[in-house]
């Protein structure tokens, strides 16, 4: 299970991630490649495009390059000055040793490493577009955005803890402080990194506070430009710099993946107008453009966050935060996540209705249970709970004993879980060990309501996209409708074309075509969904689908009991505190 001890990374976790240097490239690029290579009039014109498409073989370039020519880094500008040095063998080595990141992968470190190319990609076409307006050149404003971010592909693929960097993003947190939050305070360490992966100048400055605003400047930079300001020349100065623009174009970039209406994305976008002199509109139309392109190329309107426009209400991904793993059910060891549920009742008159035959969950009679007021699940000091026993028999029995136990404490003392957290937790370890599901998740509403992430989870790698993003609820109508009734579905490969009926292709082809889903309650409407499948889409017998429907229907009622303990505690509390008047 996960808990939330995270850990500012050791000298020996920088030391190999400075060592690092077999980043994938995209497999998309290698098969562009190696057709252009087959053609007779294959050239540099020909193939520098193909190669800019991808940062980390434009990454790979440089570090070939200055190895070979040591005393060139500062001449480098783009891939064009990279194969003039190298020539055209040493690509077609290159590009046939290098490992590969396919179209899809599995493994999470390399989802967010390939989001993280993606971007890097989009913030380099940012900053030429941006450059292209002020009459500067392209190919450097380019390369320097493009690599900008580049010391921090190493830590995607080598340390699960850095894709927080992306949650805390996600969560509204800005570039400097998701950093801090995840990596430390350690420049010292980013610069070590930019010189060994011989970055270009532009970059290198970017880490020298010298080379940039101050506080007080960015905070001047954010109101209005600094052309209007009588002791603006200092400001203007700096703000001209091709590392200001690799900055600024790379800050964008991440907050317009990540929500492009966003506070950070607006605030992106006014700082970069104010430091180029431009109009803030023309910007924000340049911005659209790009991700539009970059969107076309990658095939995904994610990728670049111009899917997130096309949704009724303003929405924004939401990375989940990666806690470190546990190999026991031990509730009170655990820390609860950052994330508490809403009890509240979601907002179900703004919720789309659904066909029946679109989408037709199996309706579930839930367990009487006693009305519950609206209060919130608050965490509070438990003491030890039950432990449900782990057993390990024959295939057909395992873990009979264990979901027994389980079930019995949420039914008759859900208090000793403690709250809210620790009996989520507790559920999932329960499928795993007490059903035999190789993997589950709870969905939980963000914010506003219209959308569902992942906030507990148990393996969740064989439950992706659910486990890695957020979900608007208007683009899955599955979920949509679990979320306004308490039901359940057992999804199998011949009936999952109905049940994905409504939801876009890219992501109706991603998910298991054999799972179980079950919203769960605290006495009223839903307020979550649990999702569990087996790994490889492995089939699931019908016994662990009815168990599994009894343990969320257990679920709800001890989610219901808490809900009732907390409200009786809080009435108490106030009671209790009440000032007593004496009678004379």
């Amino acid at each position: 299970m996960q808990n939330a001890a995270l850990q500012i990374p050791t000298a020996a976790q920088w030391e190999a991630v400075l060592a690092f240097r077999a980043m994938p490239i995209l497999q998309n690029t290698r098969d562009a490649l190696r057709r252009e290579l087959q053609n007779p009039q294959v050239s540099f014109d020909s193939l520098v495009p193909i190669a800019e498409r991808d940062p980390a073989l434009c990454w790979h370039l440089l570090q070939r390059a200055v190895s070979h020519n040591p005393g060139c880094r500062e001449q480098i500008h783009g891939v064009y000055n990279c194969l003039s040095l190298l020539g055209m063998q040493e690509l077609v080595t290159l590009v046939k040793n290098l490992p590969t990141v396919g179209d899809q992968p599995e493994d999470p470190s390399e989802k967010m490493y390939q989001q993280a190319l993606y971007t890097a990609h989009m913030a380099g076409c940012l900053a030429a577009q941006w450059a292209s307006a002020k009459g500067a050149p392209t190919n450097t404003a380019y390369w320097s955005a493009m690599l900008a971010h580049s010391i921090l592909w190493p830590w995607l693929l080598l340390e699960r803890s850095s894709h927080n960097w992306l949650h805390f993003l996600s969560e509204g947190d800005d570039l400097v402080t998701a950093s801090r939050k995840v990596f430390g305070h350690s420049p010292d360490n980013w610069k070590r990194l930019v010189r060994r992966h011989n970055l270009p100048d532009s970059v290198a400055d970017i880490f020298q506070r010298d080379k940039l605003p101050d506080a007080r400047d960015w905070r001047r930079l954010r109101r209005q430009d600094p052309r209007d300001l009588d002791s603006g020349r200092q400001l203007i100065h700096r703000s001209q710099t091709e590392s200001m623009l690799a900055l600024t174009a790379a800050g964008t970039a991440w907050h317009l993946h990540i929500n492009p209406e966003g506070d950070r994305s607006q605030r992106w976008l006014t700082i970069s107008s104010h430091a180029q002199g431009r109009r803030f509109p023309a910007l924000v139309l340049e911005s659209r453009d790009v991700q539009i392109k970059e969107a076309r190329l990658r095939k995904s309107s994610f990728a670049s966050g111009i899917g997130l426009l096309a949704t009724p209400q303003p929405e924004g991904l939401s990375y989940p935060m990666w806690l470190p793993e546990r190999e026991t059910f031990t509730p009170t060891a655990a820390t609860p996540t950052n994330e508490k549920p809403v009890a509240e009742t979601p907002d179900t008159a703004t919720a789309d209705t659904v066909s029946p035959d679109s989408v037709a969950p199996e309706a579930v009679t839930p367990e009487k249970a006693a009305p519950a007021k609206n209060a919130q699940i608050e965490p509070r000091p438990t003491t030890q709970p039950e432990q449900p026993q782990r057993v390990t028999s024959e295939p057909v029995q395992h873990g009979s004993a264990y979901l027994k136990k389980l079930m019995g404490q949420l039914a008759e003392s859900p208090a000793s879980f403690g709250d809210w957290h620790y009996l989520m937790q507790g559920v999932l370890k329960g499928i795993q060990l007490g059903i035999g599901i190789d993997h589950s998740i709870v969905m939980l509403p963000g914010k506003n309501r219209s959308a569902l992430r992942t906030v507990y989870a148990e393996n969740p790698e064989g439950l992706a996209p659910f486990s890695t993003t957020s979900i608007p609820l208007q683009v899955a109508p599955l979920l949509r409708q679990l979320m306004k009734q308490q039901a359940a579905v057992h999804i199998t490969p011949e009936t999952c074309e109905r049940y994905f009926k409504g939801m876009p292709a890219e992501l109706a082809n991603a998910l298991p075509k054999e799972m179980m889903l079950m919203s769960v309650h605290a006495g009223r409407d839903p307020i979550g969904i649990v999702i569990a499948a087996n790994s490889e889409a492995a089939p699931i017998p019908k016994e662990q689908y009815q168990r599994f429907r009894q343990l969320c229907n257990t679920t709800s009622q001890g989610l219901a009991s808490l809900r009732q303990l907390s409200a009786k505690a809080k009435a108490s509390s106030a009671s209790s505190s009440a000032p007593v008047r004496s009678s004379q």
